[in-house]
């Protein structure tokens, strides 16, 4: 997470300096840029964040890995309108840079608090210390750091990653977060040329992003705490529903019934994004392979996020709208919504 964070940082800075050049030197240049925020940012640092709140609680995880979502949800659906604001205050090299500067405190957060799981610590799950600690200076108590044994993290029931990635469950999950990273992004990366197409400014378009923000958060809550009642299926198959409602809402939000319906719709599957990627993993596999495990979740949403402006570029350019986009766009969520059915007997419990 250290590096990750000073990773981004630095090549915040990097692409803050990025002048004229060719076409050719412009594509590569751009491509490295980006593929050091993909991975640094949305990779490394989001998968470590996640794993780590997520191995240190049980009993409740759904709900704290809910507050530990709600801000990035907020600021998830918020950030358009907000970088707005800085690149119109000073351009967006000043933009970049704060985030930069920005980063230095995040990353001393990280040296401070991150620790790798409770068992590691000397801890146990969900608070409590380890049976045999009474007496710390005792050389033969195993509380004592040169007698502990290696932590054991997890059950041995909990699945591998070649197991988990076996497994439906596993894509009934994963498809409705990878369609929102990939969609998310893409209306993101294309949302004032998409406003103009529906006849809408900048600031029009771009004013849809709060009240999604404030829908988004409280979502996330519910989310979080049904993940620790209910199967994550449940809120997988609600995720890709919204998903489908949301594709069909924003291409008219030009109207107000549905931009209120938009909003709704994509502030739902905004809310359960979190509890997705962070509770539903360790909820259904366990623990002891949570980093690797996480590791493919997270691989598909930077791959989604990566081609979905492309694709939409690219459908735009053949159909004249980026409508069809939208339309093609529902595949991913109705799969993810085809499979939490087919698996819905199985989708209690762990392992």
């Amino acid at each position: 997470a250290f590096v990750a964070t000073i990773g981004l940082a630095i090549t915040l800075v990097a692409l803050s300096l990025v002048g004229s050049m060719s076409l050719v030197v412009g594509m590569v240049v751009l491509s490295i840029g980006f593929g050091f925020l993909r991975f640094c940012g949305q990779g490394l640092l989001t998968l470590s964040s996640r794993t780590m709140v997520s191995q240190w609680f049980d009993r409740r995880r759904g709900l704290v890995t809910a507050f530990a979502s709600a801000c990035m949800s907020f600021f998830l659906a918020s950030s358009p309108a907000l970088l707005l604001v800085l690149i119109d205050a000073n351009g967006f090299r000043t933009a970049w840079r704060l985030m930069a500067v920005a980063l230095l405190v995040v990353a001393a957060v990280v040296i401070l608090l991150f620790r790798v799981s409770p068992e590691t610590s000397g801890l146990v799950i969900d608070g409590g210390s380890p049976t045999g600690t009474d007496d710390p200076a005792d050389p033969a108590d195993p509380g004592d750091p040169a007698a502990r044994t290696p932590a054991v993290i997890g059950t041995d029931d909990d699945l591998t990653r070649d197991e988990a990635a076996r497994d439906v469950r596993f894509w009934a999950v994963t498809l409705p977060v990878a369609a929102l990273a990939a969609t998310g992004t893409a209306l993101t990366f294309h949302i004032v040329d998409f406003g103009a197409e529906l006849g809408l400014t900048d600031d029009e378009v771009v004013r849809i992003f709060v009240p999604i923000a404030i829908v988004s958060v409280p979502m996330s809550f519910l989310g979080g705490w049904l993940v620790d009642v209910i199967s994550p299926l449940v809120i997988a198959a609600l995720m890709a529903a919204a998903q489908i409602v949301m594709y069909f809402a924003v291409a008219r939000i030009d109207e107000t019934l549905w931009i209120v319906v938009t909003v709704a719709a994509w502030g739902i599957a905004q809310g359960c994004f979190s509890p997705l990627t962070s509770a539903a993993v360790p909820r259904l596999f366990g623990r002891r392979h949570l980093g690797a495990i996480s590791g493919i979740q997270m691989s598909a949403l930077v791959i989604g996020s990566a081609i979905g402006p492309a694709l939409f570029a690219l459908v735009e350019s053949i159909a004249g709208s980026y409508e069809a986009a939208l339309w093609v766009s529902m595949s991913l969520p109705a799969a993810g919504l085809a499979l939490t059915v087919l698996r819905w007997p199985a989708s209690s419990g762990a392992g």
